[in-house]
């Protein structure tokens, strides 16, 4: 195919993702969805692989749902037909937790499967025994909600309705959820509808072409990154703050990534067993993490299935990276998803260090349910964290950021999350001297501080990085830890933790969320004093923070003393030998 033909379907096939997305955040019911943007489609060829994702997509959810295609490929292949929906959040069939809900639809030209298109969004609620399905304490998923492994919800053309009506009598607020799966039917519709108005446009053959070639592309495009890593096998491990209530030990998440030639392997045979608790993670959503920090790295490199090919997995069985069912996974975001990016940075660090950061905050999923007393209705709210990412080797990192995954997510915001719950906020800004300390220190996080308005509510959270928050690069040092703690600074304080279940708040309590900074970059005595004095005019440091991790003194003009500067440095390095 000439390159011309090929980058315009390059460009066409990321538009139809872009445009299926932009159809379900303006129609769906979740405010996580229309606001949050907590959403990704993604398109597929005949067999199932990845071709293309859209430009605002969490990589999270495109590069997991290539699992869910291929299983549907394998078990209805000759009972795939025109008009055909299908429906699956089954973390162990490439689902994340059971509220990112996957709606998945084949392509057919002319009688002929040429491939798939999906889009996977998160339900506020899909059932359990918490509002918002997201269950700490959960030690298998029957607790977290629905599990729905890949089943037609539409055949031919026509509602499947028993199976419509057994996912709307099992969650809560149904009709909030007929509009989030009414949102992604429509979605992989015009998804359909596009593809074959290409095919109409360039003749299948050359669409079919595109896609074997957009995934040699990409092959070829990262074997070319990895070729430029030094051959060698580098290490890095990551705790995870505790497995459960039963059990208050760290939980350890290992890689040895093993670089020869142009190709890469990741053994995470080192990582403890599953855990009693919420936080394990699945085989395909650690290579995920994987996938997704590669790519963060080489992001000239287009998403495809081509990104999978340079790269094998160790990933056994039974252990927190791959857990067995039975097993609970609603934590897996926050958590151990959350740890393999961490280790996948750290371990390309030794490897990369031109190319790596320090780590990034951990994402914090906090869901609180109830009726409000106001309208009588029953509601849960979804929240997620933003906080900030890890000094680099030639700049500071990015504040208040959704997690490393969350791509193309974004901040809800304020008033819609006033106008449509029990609530009021009190504060919502970056948190003053959370980064990492560095040369390049790291980016700033977050504290949101918002009081119950009125009645009672549950109130559940997951997340990590409270005893191991995230850490600095060569001489950087770590960020501030994350937090929950309900009431703080009175009398009636409670650290709730990023473990909290169904803790029950009333009105008038005053809900805190503490989110990390990123890991520093470098030695934090090398940092330019004109990049302090600005953090601080900016507010982003304090004046006893810079003294203290910088060595760098502020006079009563607001200005870095860079004598009285360099003579404490020159003290702090002293000390230090």
């Amino acid at each position: 195919m000439d390159t011309i033909t090929f980058s315009v379907l390059q460009s066409a096939f990321k538009s139809i993702a872009d445009e299926m997305n932009i159809n379900m955040f303006r129609s769906a019911y979740s405010a996580v969805i229309t606001e949050g943007r907590d959403i990704g489609a993604a398109l597929f060829n005949g067999n199932g692989n990845l071709i293309v994702q859209g430009e605002s997509d969490l990589g999270v959810f495109v590069t997991m749902m290539q699992y869910s295609v291929r299983k549907i490929v394998e078990v209805y292949e000759g009972n795939l037909f025109e008009g055909d929906v299908f429906i699956n959040n089954d973390p162990f069939i490439g689902g994340t937790h059971f509220n990112d809900v996957g709606v998945i639809k084949p392509v057919f030209y002319k009688g002929k499967r040429i491939g798939f298109v999906a889009i996977a969004g998160h339900w506020a609620d899909v059932g359990g025994s918490t509002p918002g399905s997201l269950n700490s304490v959960a030690e298998e998923h029957f607790e977290e909600g629905l599990r729905i492994p890949p089943v037609k919800i539409m055949e031919r053309g026509v509602m499947a309705k028993g199976v419509h009506d057994i996912i709307m009598s099992n969650v809560r607020i149904p009709w909030e959820r007929e509009g989030d799966l009414s949102s992604q039917i429509s979605s992989v519709a015009i998804g359909e509808r596009r593809v074959i108005e290409l095919a109409d446009k360039y003749g299948v053959e050359n669409i079919l072409e595109f896609m074997e070639e957009t995934i040699e592309y990409a092959k070829v495009m990262l074997e070319k990154e990895i070729d430029k890593i030094p051959d060698g096998s580098y290490f890095f491990e990551e705790y995870m703050d505790e497995e459960s209530k039963y059990c208050k030990d760290p939980v350890k998440i290992a890689v040895k990534m093993t670089v020869k030639g142009n190709r890469m392997e990741f053994d995470f045979s080192g990582s403890d067993p599953q855990t009693r608790s919420a936080a394990n993670g699945t085989y395909s959503s650690t290579v995920s993490a994987v996938i997704v920090t590669i790519k963060s790295l080489f992001p000239d490199v287009p998403m495809s299935y081509g990104c999978f090919l340079p790269i094998s997995f160790i990933i056994p069985e039974g252990t927190v990276v791959n857990a067995r069912p039975p097993a609970a996974i609603s934590a897996m975001a926050g958590t151990v998803y959350e740890k393999v990016i961490g280790v996948s940075l750290g371990a390309l660090a030794h490897a990369c260090p031109e190319k790596s950061t320090g780590c990034p905050h951990g994402l914090i999923n906090l869901v609180m349910g109830g009726v409000d007393d106001k309208t009588g209705e029953y509601y849960v709210m979804y929240l997620f964290s933003e906080g900030g990412f890890g000094g680099r080797a030639t700049k500071d990192g990015s504040s208040g950021l959704v997690s490393l995954f969350g791509g193309g997510a974004r901040i809800t915001p304020v008033e819609v999350f006033e106008r449509k719950y029990p609530i009021l906020f009190n504060q919502w800004s970056l948190r003053q001297d959370s980064g990492g300390p560095g040369r390049f220190r790291g980016g700033n996080g977050s504290i949101k501080r918002f009081v119950i308005a009125r009645g009672t509510a549950k109130l559940s959270a997951l997340g990590d990085r409270e005893k191991f928050p995230p850490w600095g690069l060569f001489g950087g040092k770590p960020a501030m830890p994350q937090g929950l703690v309900l009431n703080m600074g009175t009398e009636r304080e409670v650290n709730l933790t990023l473990k909290a279940s169904n803790y029950l708040v009333k009105e008038g309590d005053e809900v805190t969320v503490l989110v990390a900074g990123g890991g520093g970059y470098g030695d934090p005595l090398e940092r330019d004093y004109a990049l302090a004095e600005k953090d601080f005019l900016h507010g982003l440091l304090s004046s006893e923070h810079l003294y203290q991790e910088y060595g760098i003194v502020i006079d009563d003009q607001d200005k870095v003393d860079t004598a009285a500067s360099d003579r404490l440095r020159a003290e702090m390095r002293e000390a230090a030998e």
